[in-house]
């Protein structure tokens, strides 16, 4: 009780409230240094010791539903934890799985996560869905969401959300390809995921716009390379031209490189292939153009979000939006007209 007085004086003299000081006191206050020092001043002068009793207290990194050495996911940890680095904080990396399809009451959070004295908040990656977010709200956790992998509906308005302009980016893919001559472009992907789905809107869009049918070449496969290959054997398989496939992700690109390959049909010669997400286009050859995600930044802006969370719970929901960037490599090219794409043979690879 003497403590909680001695705070309450505290916040009178410094001009602040009782629970900025509180949370100075928890160490998970992020505050800007001249508040700290009026704080700091005002406890001197009260003869209170005012430091920080759990400052190491970690932010969680939850990576739901993905695997471990997910390119994509690692670069959004190593922001994160670089932010949070710099403002004192440090990271616990948690992967975790969960159904998105039972009631939140019977989600089972690692037992660390459901200690409010050892978690300060979580930065919530990897594909997740509402019934985990009702968990966290009423436990009362500080968090942050991803917004891009969030499966089905969900109430975005009410938590603290980082955005990459995915559609945005597929939109002025689109348009590039267009720009250099295409005009039968397939997109390939699996619409189930939100991921897919919002590039195939951007996409839809651009093409649209262009006064062109968009196509899809889609396969609800749980692999997005999978995905990739089985897209593009489809097209070809079922007699359709194309002169560039847009994949909805690096990995499914990956995919369409294989199913290519095996047709014997050259890239960027003969058809030319795009990506998004800029996580594994180095590794491919040909260099793959694609739809640049700045991942580190998306991960940066994630904690900055938890932290300020942690030091003002009442605050309205934040949503952060970062654009792309069109990166343009050797896997795109002007169609070559003499290509006639369409009824490949699969087993030798020459046109019907």
């Amino acid at each position: 009780m003497a403590n909680k007085i001695r705070a309450r004086d505290i916040a009178r003299t410094a001009g602040v409230s009782p629970s900025t000081v509180s949370r100075i006191l928890n160490g998970t206050a992020l505050v800007s240094p001249e508040v700290q020092a009026r704080v700091k001043a005002a406890a001197m002068e009260s003869g209170f010791r005012l430091e920080p009793t759990d400052r190491t207290k970690p932010i969680a990194f939850l990576l739901s539903n993905r695997s471990l050495l997910h390119p994509f996911h690692s670069r959004v940890l190593i922001g994160a934890e670089a932010f949070c680095s710099e403002n004192s904080y440090s990271i616990l990396f948690l992967p975790f799985h969960y159904s998105p399809h039972i009631p939140w009451q019977e989600i089972r959070l690692p037992k660390i996560l459901q200690r409010r004295d050892q978690i300060s908040g979580f930065v919530v990656a990897g594909t997740n869905s509402q019934n985990l977010f009702d968990l966290l709200a009423d436990k009362q956790i500080p968090f942050a969401v991803l917004g891009n992998n969030v499966l089905n509906d969900w109430n975005s308005s009410k938590y603290d959300s980082v955005w990459f302009d995915d559609e945005q980016g597929a939109y002025e893919m689109t348009r590039h390809l267009q720009s250099i001559g295409h005009r039968d472009i397939w997109f390939v992907g699996n619409c189930r995921f939100p991921w897919f789905s919002r590039l195939h809107k951007g996409y839809c869009r651009g093409m649209e716009e262009a006064g062109l049918t968009p196509r899809l070449a889609e396969f609800d496969a749980e692999q997005e390379e999978n995905v990739g290959y089985l897209g593009a054997k489809s097209i070809f398989r079922g007699g359709e031209t194309a002169t560039a496939i847009f994949a909805g992700t690096d990995v499914c690109a990956h995919g369409v490189y294989n199913a290519l390959r095996d047709l014997n049909v050259r890239v960027p010669e003969e058809v030319s292939v795009v990506g998004c997400d800029d996580s594994d286009a180095l590794k491919m050859y040909p260099p793959l153009t694609t739809i640049r995600v700045f991942a580190e930044q998306v991960g940066a802006h994630l904690s900055q979000l938890v932290l300020n969370r942690i030091e003002q719970p009442d605050r309205a929901a934040q949503k952060y939006t970062i654009p792309t960037q069109i990166i343009k490599r050797e896997s795109s090219g002007p169609p070559l007209r003499s290509a006639v794409l369409a009824g490949m043979d699969e087993s030798s690879g020459a046109s019907r």
